[in-house]
């Protein structure tokens, strides 16, 4: 027998527990944000496999994804300024002068021994003039990084004189970026470690939290202790050292510096990066979403041009990319802070 009570009860339980429509679609919401570019990068696999037999092949991914490691480390190195808030919009010019200064110390004569520490070195500098010009010197880093980047383009020109320098790479750096273990390019390794790095760092550290916390709010940060303008300008240091590790690979891979090499890469760098933010920690800049964006954008220029797309296609299509990541990685930020 139903008493006035228990139907009062079994009312409120249904009043609170939610409909099985609601909770389907908050299931489905949830995926598509975290899961839309993984959909999507497996709908253009299964295309392109379907379209193109070399698609599929083992030597058509050996070279995607060595190529797609210098992408991927000026995509990281754009991450690291977006995730407290800013740009860094010379890190195309900057892979392009330090590719041309190894090959520019390789034709001196110099090892191996020195010319990686020096690229390195050079990117880390960079990056740290374009941290304190935008921290002590209170310059947009849109403006700050625009100068530094037209101010690094005519140094590449000086010191090749507008050539292509070729003689003297040494063996080693040909190594990194041409060879091959395990089936995979050497440069695909180490990128994967350098993935893994940046990962534990900005995921599972006090340094990476402090960084999410200054994008989120600079003033809440600085007021609650974190040294916003240090951690600034080490972001911008540690942007330039990841250029660094790019250029190396680069550099390997072509076995030249070329004084018009780089600029086209930072479109693709800033796709992945505004991608990320789709998937995986939806809202945030993130190591695993670049990785899936990464591929994605390679898959669908390696696609394309198998069927026969004509150059012009890339740029069209890393442009394209580029506005929808921006549009999405917008409508992302409104849906967090709803």
């Amino acid at each position: 027998m139903n008493t006035p009570t228990a139907r009062t009860d079994a009312a409120a339980r249904e009043a609170f527990q939610p409909s099985q429509p609601a909770l389907w679609r908050r299931v489905v919401d949830v995926v598509l944000r975290r899961y839309a570019s993984v959909a999507l990068l497996l709908i253009l696999i299964i295309a392109f496999s379907v379209l193109s037999p070399q698609f599929l092949t083992r030597r058509n991914w050996q070279n995607l994804l060595v190529v797609q490691s210098v992408v991927t480390c000026m995509s990281f190195a754009a991450t690291m300024p977006l995730v407290v808030g800013e740009f860094d919009l010379s890190l195309g010019s900057m892979i392009g002068l330090l590719a041309m200064l190894g090959a520019y110390l390789g034709g001196q004569h110099f090892t191996a021994e020195t010319i990686i520490p020096a690229m390195l070195i050079a990117g880390l500098v960079a990056g740290a003039i374009n941290g304190l010009l935008t921290v002590k010197l209170h310059i947009s880093s849109f403006i700050a990084t625009l100068g530094t980047g037209i101010v690094l383009s005519g140094v590449t020109l000086g010191i090749s004189n507008g050539q292509v320098l070729f003689t003297g790479i040494p063996k080693l750096i040909l190594t990194i970026g041409q060879g091959r273990w395990l089936g995979l390019g050497i440069s695909v390794w180490l990128t994967l470690l350098l993935a893994l790095i940046m990962f534990v760092v900005l995921e599972h550290t006090p340094f990476g939290r402090r960084l999410y916390a200054i994008g989120g709010s600079e003033r809440v940060a600085f007021l609650a202790g974190i040294p916003t303008g240090r951690m600034k300008i080490t972001t911008f240091a540690v942007a330039g050292l990841l250029v660094g590790v790019g250029s190396i690979f680069a550099l390997g891979q072509t076995g030249a510096g070329n004084a018009s090499f780089g600029p086209e890469l930072l479109l693709p760098a800033y796709a992945a990066a505004f991608l990320s933010v789709t998937t995986y920690r939806p809202g945030y800049y993130n190591v695993p979403g670049i990785v899936i964006a990464i591929i994605l954008l390679a898959v669908g220029f390696n696609g394309l041009n198998l069927l026969g797309a004509p150059f012009w296609a890339q740029p069209i299509f890393n442009g394209a990319v580029l506005l929808v990541a921006v549009v999405t990685a917008r409508a992302e930020s409104r849906h967090i802070k709803s």
